[in-house]
């Protein structure tokens, strides 16, 4: 690859570093590699050396003229005689052929700082600006940045004749002057068109410092605008997430977007680079270069440097703690961005400035969210949004997202009915303020459909996950990161309906295109991977399921710690593999230690929490331990029907289990009423085929069997089998169950031969799936030999 041209900049460092970082900047852009003294360090006593071999690399040199004399060599100069450093780098540029550009600056000039040189040397330094005045090739004198700025861009002619290695420039201005005499009436037309010429010329540096003025305003921009497009760490796609703030961004400044792609990157980079642009906008530019570490190093130390320039005022502290707080929160290092919020926080005022207030605390939300503080989120996040509200509008854009984060909160608690109830006022606002195929619209309506999922209404969640689907396919196209979230969510509604096949093949192909995205330990691929196992623990893979799981509990106690809501979910379902697979002492150990963690990490009354508590109850009701589970299914009901309600798919399965405890007591009678009114619920709101309607029936089968009126049992079990068969496959262990079942009933009414038939494709396939050493299996054999035994006789 091709290097870029070197061009040396000259300047006094203590009284021009500002001014000589923004003429490199501006080289920069114009395609140019600019170096200076300071680049190259001052290892020797004498730099003269290091200047000539320096300047001879180059192209030329611009020399910005000031009011310093700066640092002089030892002893005077053989050729120049007594000359500083900086005027020694023009006058040998000079001497070698180089050209120089003098860029004269004015007293008024915003410089630095120069103090503490004597008369003596500033004299000095007067009489080599009196020499400079005089050559008539000098620009006008520069008193401020703007006037620099442009005045740099506007040796980009020069500049390409030196690249272009054009060095018969003077003796062709020659020619044209001699032409000029003799042929005046040319002369006037080649003056006008040279008029022409300036004037677009002018118009085209204009541009281009407009150009880089909205750029740098853009790389200022970027970290606030980011933190309000973002939905959270776990949930959000980089690749989605920088196209949208360049789309909000193209609008503030007024620019394409496809500009922005395109440039914002490399000029962030040079900036991040540039050791005199100020410590704040380099804190910026290395934001948006994705080097947060960095970011977060230079946010904080503008923060010192302006308390030690004695700087107390909030707006000149509060942005650099900010974005120290954003860097820290994309690192997932959420404690410490807590911390630098909590110090921005300080520095603001709900009464007298409730924009920048709410912006901080919407900020603090964002990382309680990451962190699985949700009931904190809440309260926070519902007096930011009350603010807003107050002060904006309710449906003001920066409102509506604070209320889509409090929504989630909700949802993330377990309040399903409240977060449904927040989503579709959000999402009807949104249609109104964004438009309903926006980016924020879809954010909100997918937000509505996992909580109607998580709700119990997996039917609705489902039909409202395909209208994203169908928008993000149309808008974003197949395989836009979007359109595969929505993919993914559908898999989780199709899992949850019990279609598990089809479910994992969907997780399976968004966790392939994760793990290149995002990164095998990002909380998103993790999360993919723990719904899964658990698709897979739906089709009877156990094994699978369990060393997926355990793989990835490990990565998210690594990333997210072991008190992440996240983990713990991992954790439940690990047990819950577990238990299928008739591990229910190790189970009943691990919920044990899961219950306090849960309760204290998301509340007792979060619908984990009582998730754990009933895995509990399952795996002392799998232990015969019956007095013991029923106790705490009665709890966990008694919670459910107040938190979940009385028609939420976990509350009818544990009243489904509280009657099978009922049963392993003998309370046969007892609970056969249980059950028929289990069924009429379950198949009004889930569907006769949902796999908790089937379990109910079980039961109802169940304690008929045991109450000795095995023709209606019969009944019953056939219609189990037959659903099972259906729903989840032939070779499942709840298929295999029904199988079981239905045999020993008909063993009991004399059946003998269809029994051993339906006990041996239990136990064959029980051997298949599960392992010779499976309980099942050895349940399913062991009668098997048993009804051998009686045909024998």
């Amino acid at each position: 690859m091709a290097t870029l041209p070197l061009v040396f900049i000259s300047a006094v460092s203590r009284e021009l570093r500002t001014a000589r970082q923004l003429v490199a900047n501006t080289l920069t852009f114009l395609g140019y590699q600019p170096i200076w003294q300071d680049v190259f360090g001052t290892e020797t006593g004498d730099l003269r050396a290091m200047l000539r071999q320096q300047i001879d690399q180059c192209k030329g040199v611009v020399q910005l003229v000031g009011q310093c004399y700066g640092a002089e060599p030892p002893e005077p100069d053989p050729q120049f005689g007594r000359v500083s450093y900086t005027q020694y780098e023009a006058l040998y540029a000079r001497q070698r052929g180089k050209k120089v550009w003098y860029l004269f600056i004015d007293e008024n000039f915003p410089v630095d700082g120069c103090e503490g040189e004597s008369e003596e040397v500033r004299e000095l330094q007067a009489a080599y600006r009196r020499r400079l005045q005089a050559d008539a090739h000098l620009f006008h004198p520069l008193n401020s940045n703007a006037a620099l700025e442009a005045s740099v861009l506007k040796l980009r002619d020069d500049l390409v004749r030196i690249r272009r290695g054009v060095r018969q420039w003077a003796a062709g201005v020659a020619i044209l002057l001699v032409i000029s005499v003799v042929l005046g009436f040319w002369l006037l037309h080649t003056q006008r068109q040279t008029t022409q010429r300036v004037a677009d010329a002018e118009h085209a540096v204009v541009a281009m410092t407009q150009e880089m003025a909205k750029l740098r305003e853009g790389i200022l921009s970027y970290p606030r605008v980011e933190s309000k497009m973002k939905q959270s760490q776990a949930e959000e796609d980089p690749a989605a997430l920088q196209e949208r703030v360049y789309n909000e961004l193209a609008k503030q400044l007024g620019v394409d977007a496809a500009v922005l792609r395109e440039k914002l990157p490399q000029v962030a980079a040079d900036l991040k680079r540039a050791p005199d642009v100020p410590t704040y906008e380099r804190a910026n530019a290395a934001y948006v270069s994705k080097d947060y570490v960095e970011a977060e190093r230079l946010a904080l130390q503008a923060v010192d440097e302006a308390q030690k320039a004695g700087l107390k005022k909030p707006e000149q502290i509060l942005p650099a703690l900010q974005l120290a707080g954003y860097s820290a929160q994309k690192r997932i290092q959420f404690k410490t961005a807590m911390e630098h919020f909590r110090a921005a926080e300080k520095l603001t005022d709900r009464a007298t400035n409730p924009e920048k207030w709410a912006e901080v605390q919407h900020a603090i939300g964002e990382v309680l969210i990451d962190e699985g503080l949700y009931r904190e989120a809440e309260r926070v996040l519902r007096a930011v949004v009350e603010t807003r509200k107050q002060t904006f509008g309710g449906d003001d854009p920066d409102t509506l997202r604070s209320r889509n984060r409090l929504a989630y909160a909700l949802y993330r608690q377990g309040k399903y009915n409240d977060a449904i109830a927040d989503f579709r006022q959000i999402v009807t606002s949104e249609e109104k303020t964004f438009g309903p195929t926006d980016s924020e619209t879809l954010l909100s309506r997918n937000g509505l459909a996992i909580a109607l999922d998580n709700g119990g209404k997996s039917s609705e969640a489902e039909a409202e996950h395909r209208r994203v689907l169908e928008i993000r396919e149309k808008v974003l196209g197949p395989e836009h990161p979007d359109t595969l979230r929505t993919r993914n969510n559908i898999a989780l509604t199709l899992d949850r309906q019990g279609k598990h096949a089809e479910a994992a093949a969907a997780y399976r192909d968004v966790i392939e295109l994760e793990n290149k995205v995002l990164g095998p330990e990002h909380p998103d691929t993790l999360r993919s991977r723990s719904s899964l196992a658990y698709a897979l623990d739906h089709q009877g893979k156990y094994p699978e399921a369990e060393l997926n799981l355990r793989d990835v509990i490990r990565l998210e106690e690594k990333v997210l710690g072991p008190e992440h809501p996240d983990t713990i979910v991992s954790r439940l379902r690990l047990d819950k593999v577990l238990m299928s697979q008739g591990k229910f002492a190790e189970a009943e150990t691990d919920f044990r230690e899961l219950i306090p963690l849960a309760g204290k990490v998301l509340g007792t009354e979060h619908p984990d929490t009582l998730a754990s508590r009933s895995g509990l109850a399952n795996a002392l009701q799998s232990q015969s331990k019956f007095a013991e589970a029923a106790s705490e299914y009665r709890e966990v009901i008694a919670l459910e029907e107040k938190v979940l309600g009385p028609e939420h798919p976990n509350t009818l399965l544990n009243r489904n289990s509280l009657a099978n405890s009922l049963m392993g007591e003998s309370k046969h009678a007892e609970a056969e009423p249980i059950f028929r009114e289990l069924i009429a619920l379950e198949e009004k709101a889930l569907g006769p085929e949902s796999p908790i309607t089937i379990r109910s029936r079980r039961g109802l089968a169940n304690s008929l069997f045991n109450q000795a009126k095995y023709p209606d049992a019969e009944v019953e079990y056939r219609q189990v089998l037959q659903l099972a068969e259906k729903v989840r496959g032939p070779q499942h262990l709840e298929t295999l169950e029904a199988c079981y079942d239905l045999a020993s009933n008909l063993a009991r009414e004399g059946k003998i031969s269809e029994a051993k038939d339906l006990t041996r494709r239990a136990a064959e396939g029980a051997r298949k799936v599960l392992g010779p050493n499976h309980p099942a299996t050895q349940k399913y054999s062991s009668f098997l030999t048993e009804l051998e035994k009686k045909t024998a006789l």
